[in-house]
């Protein structure tokens, strides 16, 4: 064999090695050995088909461990509306503790007692220093002329109706009471009471025949002789 045949066989040879067998019929049982190199990253999504079967637990990230970045929202200090309080007038009603109108110095001024006297009866408070004398009957209603400085309360009596008043000073003067009808400076006398002595009460009672209308007089026996009083009406 010449040099030239010799290099063409060594060629052949290393032919038939690179390409994993000989170039005849026979195959050749060698072993794959490990692939030394990296593989490509795949670029684009990956379709799988059938169902994926995850062995072993699944770790979910702890969401405060996650390292994201803390959001400082700035707090809103809204100023706070002072809004005027309303200062409402409070609205003081008096106790009602008997029937109350203007001082009853004249008979158009006369305090009606006849709801708050009818059944237990109503006290009620004056004084009639300074009052005018309106009523003023003869002296055969108490004893005296009674012509001092009076106050005048009224009832309504129906009939069979008793009506009692009891007239009281408060300091030592000498009072006097008349049950009248009308209001006049000369009325009627149904009753009246004077005893003649300071600082006594006085008591006088009067029933109806019929419907009336009766007219209580506070007074004095003369015009100097006046003062502070508790009068009790009761209508029974």
């Amino acid at each position: 064999m010449g040099r030239s045949a010799g290099r063409l066989a060594v060629l052949l040879a290393l032919t038939a090695c690179a390409t994993g067998g000989p170039t005849g019929d026979g195959d050749v049982d060698a072993p794959a050995g490990p692939i030394d190199a990296p593989v490509a990253p795949i670029d684009g999504p990956v379709a799988i088909d059938g169902p994926v079967v995850i062995d072993g637990p699944v770790v979910v990230p702890d969401a405060a461990t996650t390292d994201a970045a803390l959001v400082d929202a700035t707090i809103v200090d809204a100023p706070l509306i002072d809004a005027p309080l309303i200062d409402a007038p409070l609205v003081d009603a008096p106790a009602i503790d008997a029937p109350t109108t203007t001082v009853p110095d004249t008979c158009a001024q006369a305090q009606n007692l006849t709801a708050a006297a009818t059944g237990a009866g109503v006290t009620v408070t004056g004084d009639t220093t300074g009052a005018a004398d309106d009523v003023s009957p003869s002296s055969a209603c108490t004893g005296y002329a009674p012509d001092g400085p009076d106050h005048i309360y009224v009832v309504n009596l129906t009939a069979g109706q008793t009506v009692t008043a009891t007239a009281t000073p408060t300091t030592s003067w000498d009072i006097s009471l008349e049950l009248v009808t009308p209001c006049t400076y000369t009325p009627t006398c149904l009753a009246g009471d004077d005893s003649g002595f300071a600082g006594g009460a006085e008591t006088a009672s009067y029933t109806a025949t019929a419907a009336q209308t009766v007219f209580i007089a506070v007074d004095g026996y003369n015009p100097g002789v006046a003062g502070p009083y508790s009068l009790l009406v009761r209508i029974q």
